[in-house]
């Protein structure tokens, strides 16, 4: 394992591939963006640390499904982390490290946590993406246990699972069980990454939104719509060329989108506004 204090996000997930941390990846995304004087080694620490308080209450448990029973009670009663009802939106529920500070989080960042405290405790622990809501799942022989750490690690069955889901999005949602499946690492830290993104493009932080873009990018970089986006973040930020440039690649590489044309329009109309300038 490399010293994360040395890394960065990008080498971090070239060097790591498929098998990438979320809670790695999470701390570098905090140092870079909005927390330059972090030291990520120590944060990884405290979660060691919060590790070895768990593990003697995880002994003598008869199976995984007490396991994972006993390390949501140790962290979301004992060690007192919760799910930030008050201000939902707080963008530091979504960097870790204010997470861990504040013991605070949304479903996906408090879930994270879990997951690797699970990973170092030897509990069978993956993550569950459900829209609008995050979970994560325990494999017992009686199949997975679904546990909401943002609601104190409840346990819930899949019917709860669905009320989730439509009080999310809408009683008219059809639920897809397929959405009850694990979630890979990389698309855990992509779904952190755009609930940042949609804060800041909220509240007209451009620069902070195109940080976010950027590593969504270096993380996801076949996904040609982060390309249109960050051109659509730059023309906002007022850097006109930059926007120019960025359209342009996108077109390049998805010249048969349902959106081109649109696309094209208004890459068009930068490059018409770039001429008066000159």
């Amino acid at each position: 394992m490399t010293d994360i204090d040395a890394s960065t996000f990008e080498s971090e997930v070239h060097r790591a591939g498929d098998n990438l941390s979320p809670v790695r990846l999470g701390l570098l995304l905090a140092r870079e963006c909005a927390y330059p004087d972090l030291r990520p080694s120590d944060y990884l620490a405290r979660l060691e640390d919060m590790a070895a308080d768990a593990q003697p209450r995880l002994q003598g448990c008869a199976n995984s499904e007490a396991r994972g029973a006993a390390l949501a009670e140790f962290l979301f009663e004992t060690a007192g982390f919760r799910g930030n009802r008050s201000d939902y939106t707080d963008p530091r529920n979504s960097y870790l490290n204010q997470v861990l500070e504040r013991r605070l989080g949304l479903p996906i960042t408090l879930s994270v946590v879990f997951l690797h405290l699970a990973e170092r405790l030897g509990v069978p622990a993956k993550g569950v993406g459900m829209p609008g809501h995050f979970i994560v799942s325990v494999e017992s022989e009686a199949g997975p246990v679904y546990l909401d750490p943002f609601n104190a690690g409840r346990r819930l069955s899949t019917s709860e699972c669905v009320e989730l889901v439509q009080g999310s999005l809408g009683p008219a949602v059809v639920f897809d069980p397929l959405w009850l499946g694990p979630t890979p690492p990389r698309e855990i830290v992509a779904r952190m990454l755009n609930n940042l993104r949609g804060f800041y493009v909220s509240v007209e932080d451009w620069p902070m939104a195109i940080g976010i873009v950027d590593r969504l990018l270096v993380l996801q970089p076949d996904q040609a719509a982060h390309v249109r986006d960050l051109g659509v973040l730059h023309y906002r930020n007022g850097a006109v060329r930059r926007a120019s440039q960025l359209l342009t690649e996108y077109l390049a590489l998805s010249p048969g989108a349902q959106d081109a044309e649109a696309v094209r329009n208004g890459r068009d109309r930068l490059w018409e506004e770039l001429a008066r300038l000159n």
